[in-house]
């Protein structure tokens, strides 16, 4: 299996993107190298969002995650103002992501060297997976709290760094946001935000659609592009001689523009796509029963599979009730390392010995003791980590202030009723203990993303409030040294090239262990050079 293990090298590093330094610039009603600044009169309608984790800052970065998974009904009738009630069902690996970039911007505000006297600040969102949630979100960000939205001088500070940072003005509104959590929300927010010239950072959205700059000239992100996912599972296929295939997709760019990919990369080595069936979330049972009935009656052995992991876990279960287990299932990012179908008995029965590609996993160093060092009563107005405690100790960890910047989790009169059935916590629970996908710090690939989208936002901030002050003779100031790359974790250098991340990716496999259950076991690593995909 040497193929699999292809070197991990790094490129030579250049500047953050000046256009990621332009827009922030803007926004920052800074200088940099000339003059940017736009007036735009607007003002705001309704009321101020109080939704979400804040913490004050001289400089405030949004962040929008799917912490719940079920949105509350909506009153669409148009002959109101939406009701944007309270989302339900905590989800722990989104919630991770949240904590990944507040860990990365206190160990930014401890530097010494990156942003030194610049205190960063954070706004974290709720957008509950839905696009609606979202843009309400976003445009909160970057709206602040102020009944005026003029962007004159957009966060109440003075045009120039040389002077000081100003004082805040409320709320002040977001420079830029790490946020869309989807490519077809990123594709709506960067639209939405694009004219306010608001730079939008994603850390999962991966439809080559959106390396187009003039469509999407303000979006960056850290995930990889699905040009190199499929380009990976093309090598595969013709390294293999595998000469009859077929492919599940998703209904959507992710699913179709990939499977697209590969057989245009394919097409000269002779590999065949036998069949394309493709998974519509609105219609999954009977999509999926009908593509298990496909796959029963091809000729492929094997199946290459682009869809969400619970789209996954319908169609193995319908494979399971026809006894299909003679497959070779090759999986993208989106469903390869999942937990639950690995831990899933269906999947042990339909799926043994998937080979997929991961998002690459790294180490962030501090990070789990940090997570695992969380306590509400060091949080007082993390609303999210209180909903965490009482989900996973069942317990009332005690009052908590009511905050402007609270949660839009549960209600006041919500928390009341639902901690009278619960007893209050002792004060010696602890997350030491507790494993869950919260507390799992062994495969940090979103997660990873995030951190590192957080360290892009600093590097390009420090550019532009440092541009040039150490540059004269005779001034040995600490307080700013322009970085020319953005140097992350364990020595690797990450930059944007044309205003993507690099790709990285893991070669995967999933092997038996002796108890009969999956394990997840990396193969292999995969980098990519601009050569590399033509």
């Amino acid at each position: 299996m040497s193929w699999f293990f292809w070197l991990f090298t790094l490129r030579p590093c250049s500047a953050p993107s000046l256009l990621f330094l332009g827009l922030v610039g803007r926004r920052l009603g800074l200088r940099v190298g000339l003059q940017v600044v736009e007036t735009v009169s607007c003002s705001r309608l309704g009321t101020p969002s109080n939704q979400g984790l804040f913490q004050d800052g001289d400089v405030v970065i949004g962040g929008l995650f799917n912490v719940h998974s079920k949105p509350p009904a909506t009153n669409n009738d148009f002959t109101q103002l939406p009701d944007f009630k309270r989302c339900t069902s905590l989800e722990n690996l989104p919630l991770q992501y949240i904590y990944a970039m507040v860990f990365a911007l206190e160990e930014i505000n401890h530097s010494t060297t990156l942003l030194p006297g610049v205190k960063l600040g954070y706004y974290i969102h709720d957008s509950c997976g839905v696009a609606l949630w979202a843009m309400q979100a976003a445009l909160s960000l970057v709206g602040g709290d102020s009944a005026n939205c003029n962007s004159t001088d957009p966060l109440g500070y003075s045009s120039g760094y040389e002077e000081g940072i100003g004082e805040k003005k409320g709320v002040q509104p977001v420079p830029l946001i790490i946020g869309g959590s989807s490519s077809e929300e990123a594709k709506i927010l960067s639209r939405s935000l694009g004219p306010l010239s608001v730079p939008l950072m994603s850390y999962t959205a991966s439809c080559p659609c959106l390396s187009d700059r003039r469509q999407y000239p303000h979006f960056f992100r850290t995930m990889p592009s699905d040009i190199y996912q499929a380009w990976a599972i093309a090598q595969l296929a013709i390294r293999y001689n595998w000469t009859y295939v077929g492919a599940v997709v998703v209904n959507n760019d992710y699913g179709l523009v990939a499977i697209k990919l590969f057989q245009e990369e394919t097409q000269e080595a002779g590999v065949c796509v036998e069949f394309i069936e493709t998974l519509q979330r609105e219609n999954i049972m009977s999509d999926a029963r009908r593509a298990a009935l496909t796959i029963q009656a091809s000729t492929a052995k094997v199946i290459l599979i682009f869809t969400w992991y619970t789209d996954v876990r319908e169609l193995f279960l319908q494979l399971s009730k026809i006894n299909v287990t003679d497959k070779q299932f090759v999986a993208s990012e989106a469903w390869s390392t999942s937990a639950d179908l690995l831990k899933d008995p269906v999947t042990s029965v339909v799926a043994r010995g998937v080979l997929g590609v991961a998002i690459r996993s790294r180490v962030i160093p501090g990070f789990e003791y940090f997570i695992r060092s969380l306590k509400p009563s060091r949080r007082p107005d993390d609303t999210f980590l209180r909903e965490f405690w009482e989900k996973v100790f069942s317990c009332n960890p005690g009052a908590t202030p009511l905050s402007k910047y609270a949660s839009s989790l549960p209600s006041q009169a919500d928390r009341l009723l639902q901690k009278a059935s619960q007893p209050p916590c002792s004060g010696t629970e602890s997350l030491e203990g507790v494993q869950n996908h919260f507390t799992d710090t062994s495969q940090l690939r979103v997660t990873y993303n995030v951190y590192l989208a957080v360290y892009a936002a600093a590097h390009a901030l420090h550019t532009l409030l440092c541009p040039v002050r150490d540059s004269s003779p005779g001034n040995n100031s600490p307080t700013c040294s322009s970085p020319k790359s953005i140097k992350s974790i364990e020595g690797e250098m990450f930059y944007f090239q044309d205003d993507n991340t690099p790709a990285k990716y893991d070669l995967i496999n999933w092997q038996n262990t002796p108890e009969g259950s999956l394990k997840l076991v990396v193969i292999g690593r995969v980098p990519f050079t601009v050569s590399v995909v033509h």
